[in-house]
């Protein structure tokens, strides 16, 4: 009965992936104020049309700064503009809670080189016109005061496994309930003689004296989606396998390191993880680049060890997928630390209650104040697929 079941829904989905339209549209727009030090929160209603793939936030704006002093770009840039992005869907599970570089970064590792990029950055010349010629994913390495500068960034906030795939999809074709987003612009954007690593900019100065600013503030919600399903009897033919499962990326805190043994987190069963990164926060480390990590592991059961790299190791193997390295730094007064990609994509990390699965960490060097957080992409087969 399950097998004929799983047949019937993969038939569904390729009936849809056939026949069904895909549709862009924009449907919500808006303005956000930015407060320095107080978190400034915006709840967007998706709309109630389709089978949801996912969504593209757009957040525009202008950066200023006093006169005679700078903002400094980060490594994460605008993309730490978002401390937050939630996607609570119309059965009120939270599939989306994590950060914005989170999501910018996922984006670039599943299509295998920086989200929205160009092949050639501005200024450089091709006779073909070819390059940097929108003002697309703008990150304003330095912001001169008394010479305002504008951005645009897209996020994308996703909801299926891929185009064909349609695992977590949300069918949204009715009117008792709403999928809902929300997005907090981060109240620590800019910082002076602090921890940067969450931050977009660091500023020269106090910021009392540099005033650093985000105005003209606005936001654009694209919504992507299956339109006009096949039918059957007059309703909607819905692949119920990929209904049942979501999509879900999520951060969290595994809690303090320990510099010199193995740090665990073990994953929760029941969950088919895709991809992990580990955002590793080692402020004031003043080493070379990954030289505060010995090796990161995927351990079954505390002794089978699955996969097992060092810092260089996963560096050419992340290169090999995103085509440049994933952002890392290090410097008594800047970014210290990185990011550690853990790709599962080719074969998910199946985790089933009977075995524990464990992420391995283990720093060699641990500055005070130092965190890491794991963003995690898994399915979660939620077993609550409804019909027209």
């Amino acid at each position: 009965m399950a097998a004929q079941t799983s047949q019937q829904s993969l038939a569904a989905r390729q009936s849809i992936l056939n026949n069904a339209i895909p549709v862009l549209q924009n449907v919500r727009s808006g303005s956000a104020s930015y407060a320095a030090g107080s978190p400034t929160t915006v709840n967007v209603l998706a709309s109630n049309v389709g089978l949801i793939r996912r969504f593209f936030l757009v957040l525009s704006g202008t950066l200023n700064c006093a006169s005679t002093h700078t903002l400094t770009a980060t490594k994460f840039g605008i993309a730490n503009l978002l401390s937050n992005v939630q996607f609570t869907d119309q059965n009120n599970r939270l599939r989306i809670n994590t950060s914005g570089i989170h999501l910018h970064l996922s984006a670039s590792e599943k299509r295998r080189r920086p989200f929205g990029a160009a092949l050639t950055s501005a200024g450089t010349s091709d006779t073909t016109g070819l390059g940097y010629n929108f003002p697309v994913e703008t990150n304003p390495s330095n912001v001169a005061g008394g010479t305002a500068q504008g951005f645009n960034f897209i996020f994308e906030i996703p909801v299926v496994n891929s185009n064909t795939d349609l695992s977590g999809c949300v069918y949204a074709n009715q009117v008792t309930s709403n999928n809902q987003l929300q997005f907090t612009l981060n109240p620590n954007a800019f910082v002076y003689g602090a921890d940067p690593y969450n931050a977009c900019y660091t500023t020269d100065a106090a910021l009392a004296t540099t005033l650093p600013t985000i105005t003209g503030l606005t936001w654009t919600l694209y919504q992507d989606f299956l339109d006009q399903l096949p039918t059957n009897g007059g309703y909607a033919v819905l692949p119920q396998d990929d209904i049942s499962w979501a999509l879900v990326y999520q951060m969290i805190n595994p809690g303090a390191q320990v510099a010199g043994v193995d740090n665990l987190y073990s994953l929760p069963p029941y969950n088919v993880y895709q991809n992990l990164m580990l955002f590793w926060d080692n402020y004031t480390y003043n080493g070379g680049t990954s030289s505060d990590v010995q090796y990161l592991k995927v351990q079954s059961s505390n002794t089978y060890v699955l996969k097992q790299w060092d810092p260089l190791m996963l560096a050419v193997l992340n290169r090999n997928i995103l085509g440049t390295d994933f952002p890392a730094g290090q410097g008594s007064t800047g970014f210290s630390g990185g990011v550690y990609n853990l790709d599962f994509r080719d074969k998910p990390l199946s985790v089933n209650q009977v075995s524990s699965t464990n992420i391995v960490f283990r720093p060699t060097t641990v500055q005070s104040g130092a965190a890491l957080n794991i963003g995690q992409e898994y399915l979660w087969y939620a077993n609550a697929a409804t019909s027209g």
